[in-house]
């Protein structure tokens, strides 16, 4: 396992978050995401090596900054389809700061080791998707044909082409030499209406000078940080911070109500033909569920597993 990932290890980290701010009197929103700590945990539960780490861990990033579009209440699923060995993967990122989800490919055979961090030749072409779950509307989804193969940068062009907004987005996961999680985190800036095009090429030029922002939280250094030294003549002004935490809501008990809901057949042939105790994994997070034969018998009565 990943050394990052123990516990004592975790708990010394600085906390996860997500900073909310605007620039030039509004004219800029953005966010910033701190998260080590999350995609040590990512790894962690879902045993991941370090390309398929660089990978779920940046759409996670990719994911939480895209969800603060979002109103309260809402939700928002990140998918990459891909014709690279990755195939692609799932997110889903909440207006509260909570992300999951899991890769197609956790296991890449790789017949060389890593020459770069460049995820193009691991994703190809493809498609990305971006759906809205709101509470009080139909879900909506816009895709695209990926561009550039990088999950940022695909990103990028998916608010430019779906939804017309001039978006800028950064993700970055950085490795220490031992190849362990140190530093994990994206910058999210999107053009308000209104705003000049003066001042999105003064943030465009700002933003191809700017350090990664894995290295900079690798180093100990802080969100608030980062945004006075970086963006301080643009007038940062601070609007909200709040939580970023890789959480699945899946538990055994609502495992149990998709087993219960199961054609009596299939439950029988579980009970039948199925090891005893039957595995239940959750994709979002790899957590683990066990139903022994009396359980499922009980599913299949009508009752709930013990």
């Amino acid at each position: 396992m990943d050394e990052v990932t123990s516990a004592p290890r975790l708990s010394a980290l600085p906390p996860d978050g997500i900073l909310r701010f605007t620039l030039l009197g509004g004219a800029i929103r953005g966010a910033l995401a701190h998260g080590t700590a999350m995609a040590c945990s990512m790894r962690a539960n879902h045993g991941l090596g370090v390309l398929e780490t660089l990978a779920l861990g940046q759409a996670y990033l990719g994911g939480a900054l895209a969800a603060v579009t979002l109103k309260d209440g809402s939700r928002l699923g990140f998918r990459v389809d891909c014709t690279g060995v990755l195939r692609g993967f799932s997110v889903e990122a909440w207006w509260d700061g909570r992300v999951r989800g899991y890769l197609f490919n956790e296991s890449v055979a790789l017949d060389k080791p890593l020459e770069s961090f460049d995820l193009a030749p691991f994703i190809g072409g493809g498609t990305l998707s971006v759906t809205r779950f709101a509470p009080d509307a139909e879900p909506f989804t816009g895709h695209i044909p990926l561009v550039h193969g990088r999950i940022a940068e695909d990103l990028t062009e998916y608010f430019l082409r779906s939804e017309q907004t001039r978006t800028a987005v950064s993700v970055g996961v950085r490795f220490d030499s031992a190849g362990r999680v140190s530093g994990a985190g994206g910058l999210f800036l999107q053009a308000m209406p209104g705003v000049s095009d003066i001042d999105i090429e003064d943030a465009e030029v700002r933003l191809s000078e700017m350090p990664s922002l894995s290295d900079w939280f690798a180093q100990g250094k802080t969100s608030s940080a980062f945004l006075a030294d970086w963006f301080g003549a643009f007038e940062p002004n601070v609007v909200g911070s709040g939580p970023l935490v890789f959480e699945c809501d899946c538990s055994r008990e609502r495992f149990a109500g998709y087993l219960g809901a199961l054609p009596g057949r299939e439950l029988r042939g579980m009970i039948d033909e199925g090891p005893d105790p039957a595995e239940i994994v959750c994709h979002n997070c790899s957590s683990r569920y066990y139903f022994s034969k009396d359980d499922l018998s009980g599913l299949l009565a009508g009752g709930v597993g013990a």
